[in-house]
Order: structure tokens, then sequence, then C-alpha cells
């Protein structure tokens, strides 16, 4: 009785540490709040942050202007000549804008802005997703704690009975030995679940970019199964929800603006500039020509057409890329959706008919165990399956909450 007094002690203490805090339950509004802080936090999302500030930045060093050109030039000669002519030239050369270039490179920075933002919440998303399994991993390890705690008192119960059965002159005191025993094995095992709490608290901790020693009250799963949304209409959101369908499709629009830059290019460029000439001795404006340039870019034309083309395929690529990741996701989107339903479904089983008559073998095994009607490793075994009976149906629900978090990550309400 002194070893059965010492186990309750260290379940008590193990338990007040455990519940130091109120229990949490793993709800939608916890959920929503773990993904937030994640997202705030985690390197990947402030790494995404940063290149969406740098591709809003490139948006606006896209110029309409080149840089204009200033020429100067000196002429050596007689000094009449210097007098007649001018002896220093200055030239003033700007060129044109070829027209749609800018609106083309304008609208492709934009789009590559677009899609950065795009990849940015693609990070978040994964960074907070990261941080709602741990803690749904966290939820499953408290609750198989808090069974293994209840487990443990029944079988302390158990192991008085098998004394009381020992101390009978026709009792054996085998039972109150193997009852030990198990309490043994039981008790390591707790503890055991205490270091993987530990293990799931620190994961928790890392997901959301705090102290790994910071303390975390006991977590619960929800109570049943959530409803599970119908893959048809999840798949029918996927190229308005999903960020990396999304910035795929602003990738195609980029790459239809570069095939509108390929078709610019081979406009011929113009430019017009000033010369002027002066005489250094009195400052006179001897002349001053106004002149145009154009570049010959037929030439070059199967260049230029080949650039074209290039570009167009090149587009058509990207407009197939969307599609293909479009099927991927919604691969992805049924196979989370299946496991939702089935593991929802399992739950919803475990927790109804299974678990009542695996509930009631127990009774009915204790009282003949009791009465001496039944060996005490039936009782074990009816306990054992009851036990897991239960650890299952809450680990169904665990499951479900991963899924159900996977297809949040796929296809997020926007």
């Amino acid at each position: 009785m002194h070893n059965f007094s010492m186990i309750l002690t260290g379940l008590a203490v193990a338990g007040s540490l455990l519940h130091a805090g109120e229990s949490r339950l793993l709800h939608d509004g916890l959920l929503s709040q773990l993904r937030s802080e994640a997202a705030r936090a985690h390197p990947s999302a402030i790494a995404g942050k940063h290149r969406e500030t740098a591709a809003a930045k490139e948006v606006r060093s896209v110029r309409l202007w080149n840089d204009p050109m200033l020429g100067f030039g000196f002429m050596g000669a007689s000094q009449m000549m210097r007098m007649d002519d001018g002896d220093i030239m200055v030239g003033f050369e700007q060129s044109l804008p070829k027209p749609g270039m800018f609106d083309a490179e304008r609208a492709k920075m934009e789009a590559m802005r677009r899609a950065e933002a795009e990849n940015s919440g693609n990070a978040a998303l994964a960074a907070g997703a990261l941080a709602t399994k741990a803690a749904i991993e966290l939820a499953l390890a408290d609750e198989s704690i808090a069974m293994q705690q209840a487990q443990i008192q029944w079988m302390v119960e158990m192991a008085e009975n098998a004394k009381q059965m020992a101390a009978d002159p026709m009792g054996s005191g085998t039972d109150a030995l193997r009852m030990e025993t198990e309490l043994a094995r039981e008790k390591q095992m707790l503890e055991a679940a205490f270091r993987s709490r530990n293990g799931y608290a620190m994961n928790l901790n890392l997901a959301l970019g705090r102290p790994l020693e910071s303390h975390w009250p006991a977590l619960k799963l929800p109570a049943t199964a959530p409803p599970v949304p119908l893959a048809q209409a999840e798949i029918a959101r996927i190229p308005h929800a999903n960020p990396k369908v999304r910035a795929m499709r602003e990738m195609t629009a980029a790459a239809n603006a570069d095939t509108r830059i390929a078709q610019r290019e081979r406009l011929p460029e113009v430019a017009v500039g000033v010369d002027t000439q002066l005489y250094s001795g009195t400052g006179d404006i001897k002349s001053t020509t106004l002149g145009i340039k154009l570049s010959l870019p037929w030439f070059n034309d199967p260049v230029y057409q080949s650039n074209i083309d290039a570009a167009k395929s090149r587009e058509l690529a990207a407009g197939s890329d969307v599609e293909s990741m479009r099927r991927e996701i919604a691969s992805m989107v049924v196979m989370a959706t299946t496991e939702a339903a089935s593991t929802a479904a399992q739950a919803r089983a475990y927790a109804g008919e299974i678990h009542d008559k695996a509930l009631k073998a127990r009774q009915t095994t204790e009282a003949a165990w009791i009465s001496s009607k039944a060996p005490l490793t039936d009782l074990l075994d009816a306990s054992r399956i009851l036990f897991g009976i239960r650890l299952e149906e809450r680990r169904m629900i665990a499951m479900q909450l991963a899924a159900l978090e996977e297809l949040h990550s796929l296809v997020p309400n926007r």
C-alpha cells in the first residue's frame, strides 16, 4: 500500500504542474490566434514580407524616359576659322520612349509584385499551419496524459481490491503482486508521456518564436469532430483562394507583359538632339543644329521575331503551369477532405457503440473478477481495450483537426 501512496502522490504533483493554468479548448478562435502569431514571428513569413516590399519598390523603378546625353567638343584650328565656325561644340540628345514599352514594363513589375504578395501569404499560411499542428499534437498529448492518470487511478482501486481478496484465507496474493507490476509499468509510461508532452510544447514554442521553456496550460481537443467541407466546393475555390495558384496566375500575367515588351523591342529607337557651336573668345553662338536619329531594326528582324516567339512560348507554358498547379492542389484537397471525413467517422464510431460495448465488457469482467469468476488477465485485457478505444477516439479527432488545418492552408478563407 505504501507503493500505491507514492504513485498517487507523484500523479497528484504531475497533474498539478500540468494544470497550473486553466485548460484551454482548442477551438477555432485559439487556432486563429496561433496562426496569426506564427505568421508574424516565423522567419519565412518575415522574409516573404521583405520580398513583397522589394517587389513594390521595383514597380516604382520602371522609368518612362531614359537619361539624356550631354556632349562637349573642342576644335583646334586657325583663329579665323574658329571665329567663323566656333571652336566649342555642345550637344544634347534625348531618346524617346517606344510606344507601349513603359506600360508593358510597368504591367510586368505589377504582376511580379502581386506574385510576391501571394508568395508571402503562402509563407504565412505554412507558418500558421506548422504552429496549429504542433498545438494539436500538444492537445492530444495532454488528453492522453489525463486518460493515463484516470487509468492508473482505476488500477490503484483494483490493486486495493486485490489486496483485500488476498487477505481472504481462500484467496491468493498473485493478483496483488501482478497489479503492483502493472502499476509500476503504467507509471513509467506516464512519466514518458510527460516527457513527450514537454517536447511537443517546445515544438509549439519554436513555431511561435517564443522561448523554449514558455509554459503552456493543458490543451483540450473538441469533444466531437467538426463538420467537413465538401471536396467539390473547396476545389471550386482553388483559383481564387490558393496563394500558389494565384501567384502562378500573376506570373502568367508577367509572361504576357514580357511578350508585349519583346514586340515593342523591334520598334525603331528614336532620339532627338540639338548641337550648338560657340566661339570661346566671345561666347557667340555660330550655329545650331536640330537632328533626329532613327535605328534600323529591320536588319535584325529575325532576332526580334525569335525573342517574340520565345516570349509567347513562355507565356503558354506559364498558363499550363497554372493548370498543373491547380490539379496538384485539387488532389491535395481531395486527400485532406477524405482524411477529415474518414477520421471524423471513426471518431464517432469509437465514441459510440464501440466505446459503450467496451465499457460494459470491462464492468462485467470487473464484477466477475471480484467474485472470483474471471482471472485478472481478462480484467486487464478488457481495461486495455477500453483505454485503447478512448485514446483512438481522441487520436481520430486530432487527425481530423490536422486534416482540416491542411485544408485551410490549401484553400484559406479570404
